[in-house]
């Protein structure tokens, strides 16, 4: 029930305005408007339609309101409230030409109505008209002289045509009639600096400072328009006078820093930015944004790697409850090589917050890199709990599994992990992959073959299943064309590796090419001399090719690396090949 009554109030509002602006005459000198005299039904069917207009407007249906103000002004053209109603819901619906002659039509009828007259200057504006525009507003600003918001539109619209002169003209008159004020002295700086003028722009600047003394935000933008017109001197003086207002301030520190910056002052630099960092009082994204956007985490320039580490130990020290803070440092520290560090950073921030996936997949990273099988195993295990549609998170906890010799769970993380892959067939066939590493090493060889295949099916140019699949083969003696073609293509793909030079050998010595064979080994051993499975291989085929004298040098040292046959031992005492 209230809600009614303030409707029908609105209307009713609304219809004594449209009455009373239909009594007056207009004689503008483009369009002549007439008075329009309505007889008493005339005026009450006015009056009934305005009324409904009035209300479809306010429930929403502008369709039907626009119909409705048309048809009052059929009744009474000379309604400059119906006029100025439809061109407001013109100007709701896009219609700016419709608007433009609505307005204008208000205008004409009431030149005395702050809204038609406001609504017409608005509407030239939006229309590039600014001329008319700047004549209208400036009618106002006389017939209106207490509003003041009239004469900044003014003088922004003055500006706009480069009527700089008058538009401080207008400036200053609202100065004269509420004092110095932040927009006002913002826009007569930017006017200032666009003609080039420093000097005023900056003396606009410490008006307002001496209007308002204890606001940094002033001193910073006074310093900012002397760094960027080459008075540095200048500026460091607005960061002193910065610096003895509020000395631990956040922001006074970062602005020193910066000016320290940008003229090399390097020691000066670290000192205020470390100091700025160390002030809880700057918000941490704050602090990661301006570190990221200065110094890159995978940067070649190790200098600036460890000024970013420096950095992120104090983020991560001011802020030690924020995992933000922890993974930004174990970044840095990663790509500084420094892994046992950005492994503890990363378990820090994983103790913070459990729910960034990218932490933990970087984490498991790490921790497949340096070997560290049982915090894989720990932090896979709940990495797969946690994110079971991350394909990789099955991938690296499974090798961990795999490597345990767990092989029937590694085999079920696998499995599990190629079914959430999407879009990349790359991963996917690395998770074929290990799911044939798995069926080798259970002896499973027909499936491990099958899961070899489809994983070349998915990416034929991965060079990891075409060397070990190869391999296998070679070692089972069996499709050993097969296997020297995939063999060369891996090399082919992925020169100088000593693994698959080693294999390219191995199935050459197992087809008979023993002298081929020989270079192959060669060049493994050129790039790894420490390897037990190359130094007896190389032995195994210099037998073959009757060199027993060095055959059995390669042997024994082959038995000091380790990592052999069970065969070698047996190979060197009887000095015999034994396959």
């Amino acid at each position: 029930m209230p809600i009614k009554k303030t409707i029908v109030v609105l209307l009713l509002v609304g219809f004594f305005a449209a009455c009373s602006s239909s009594q007056k005459t207009t004689s503008g000198k483009a369009d002549v408007i007439p008075e329009v005299i309505l007889t008493e039904d005339e005026s009450v069917e006015f009056g009934k339609v305005y009324i409904n207009a009035t209300k479809e407007k306010i429930l929403g249906n502008t369709t039907k309101a626009l119909k409705l103000y048309q048809q009052a002004l059929s009744i009474d053209q000379s309604s400059a409230a119906a006029h100025y109603e439809l061109g407001l819901l013109y100007q709701q619906t896009k219609d700016l030409t419709a608007a433009y002659e609505e307005f204008k039509r208000a205008h004409q009828i009431d030149p005395t109505n702050y809204w038609y007259t406001l609504s017409y200057a608005n509407v030239l504006e939006t229309q590039g008209r600014k001329d008319e525009s700047i004549k209208i507003y400036s009618q106002m600003v006389e017939q209106f002289p207490s509003k003041v918001e009239l004469r900044y539109e003014l003088a922004k619209l003055l500006l706009d045509q480069n009527k700089v002169e008058k538009s401080i003209e207008q400036l200053n008159a609202i100065e004269k009639e509420i004092g110095v004020s932040e927009d006002i002295s913002f826009l007569k700086q930017r006017i200032y600096l666009s003609n080039n003028d420093v000097n005023a722009a900056a003396n606009e600047i410490e008006r307002l400072i001496k209007a308002f003394p204890n606001t940094l935000e002033y001193y910073g933008l006074l310093s900012e328009i002397y760094m960027n017109n080459g008075e540095e001197k200048k500026a460091m003086d607005v960061y002193e006078r910065m610096k003895e207002l509020a000395p631990n301030n956040h922001q006074v520190q970062f602005s020193i820093a910066q000016y320290h910056r940008r003229k090399g002052n390097q020691e000066k630099y670290i000192s205020n930015i470390s100091s700025a960092f160390a002030n809880p009082e700057m918000n941490i994204d704050n602090k990661i944004k301006y570190l990221l956007s200065t110094y890159q985490v995978n940067s070649n320039n190790k200098s600036q790697l460890i000024e970013g580490i420096t950095l992120c130990r104090i983020i991560a020290e001011t802020h030690p409850k924020n995992a933000k803070s922890h993974a930004l440092l174990a970044d840095f520290l990663y790509f500084n090589n420094q892994t046992e560090e950005a492994k503890l950073s990363y378990f820090e921030t994983i103790a913070l917050d459990s729910s960034r996936f990218p932490v933990w997949n970087q984490l498991l990273i790490i921790l497949s890199e340096t070997n560290d099988r049982k915090n894989l195993l720990n932090y896979g295990e709940r990495a797969v709990n946690l994110f079971p549609n991350q394909p990789t998170v099955h991938l690296l906890y499974g090798l961990a599994l795999f490597q345990e010799e767990r092989y029937e769970e590694a085999l079920s993380i696998f499995n599990s992990g190629k079914e959430v892959v999407i879009d990349n067939q790359a991963l996917k066939s690395q998770l074929y992959s290990s799911i044939g590493d798995v069926y080798h090493a259970q002896k499973k060889h027909i499936d491990s073959d099958k899961a070899y295949e489809k994983a070349l099916e998915l990416d034929p140019n991965n060079v990891y299943v075409l060397n070990n699949y190869s391999y296998y083969l070679s070692l089972r003696k069996q499709d050993l064309e097969k296997a020297k073609s995939m063999s060369k293509k891996s090399n082919t793909l992925a020169p100088n590796q000593s693994s698959f030079q080693d294999t390219y050998a191995w199935i050459l010595y197992q087809l008979g090419e023993y002298e081929e064979a020989n270079i192959w080994i060669d060049k493994a051993l050129e790039l790894d001399q420490n390897s037990g499975v190359l130094l007896e291989h190389k032995g195994d085929i210099l037998f073959k090719l009757g060199n027993e004298k060095d055959a059995l040098e390669y042997w024994r040292k082959a038995s000091e690396k380790g990592d052999t046959s069970d065969l070698l031992e047996k190979k060197i005492t009887d000095q015999k090949l034994y396959e």
